[in-house]
């Protein structure tokens, strides 16, 4: 009995020494149109993983961009503040004024995102340079409103 056992699990082994995987099989028996077939979704595959970082990537650039942009009235009013030495005089003010600053920034941060992820998601059917129109748009008015007295 041990040395029936024994056999078969040499045999099994030498028999997964000698094994061939899938792949080599299939190599066996493709023919060249099935092999162009597979050519080519592989080809496609790698497409699609190029296409979709290349994508992640012009989000990431969309979101970078709209923060810097964001920021433009808090960091003008924080500037303010510091030149002025305000938060001596008026706290109560300056807290208000950051507030104010950073409820702007917001808004122009979620409508430049939302402009940016436009364009990349329509790619040419949407004007780069209407785009960068409305943003410096956006820009100068807030710096208007904030020079405004």
């Amino acid at each position: 009995m041990m040395k029936r056992l024994l056999l078969l699990v040499t045999v099994l082994f030498g028999l997964t020494a000698f094994a061939q995987t899938p792949e080599e099989l299939y190599g066996e028996y493709i023919t060249p149109e099935t092999q162009a077939v597979l050519d080519r979704f592989e080809e496609a595959r790698r497409k699609s993983q190029e296409a979709e970082e290349a994508a992640r990537t012009k989000r990431t650039l969309a979101l970078a961009g709209a923060i810097l942009i964001g920021l433009i009235p808090l960091c003008y009013i924080g500037s303010d503040i510091i030149r002025k030495k305000t938060w001596k005089d008026n706290p109560a003010g300056t807290v208000r004024a950051l507030g104010i600053g950073l409820a702007g920034g917001l808004v122009m941060f979620g409508l430049n995102y939302g402009l940016f992820l436009l364009k990349v998601k329509m790619g040419d059917a949407f004007n780069t340079a209407f785009v960068l129109l409305i943003v410096l748009a956006m820009i100068a008015g807030s710096i208007y409103l904030l020079k405004k007295k």
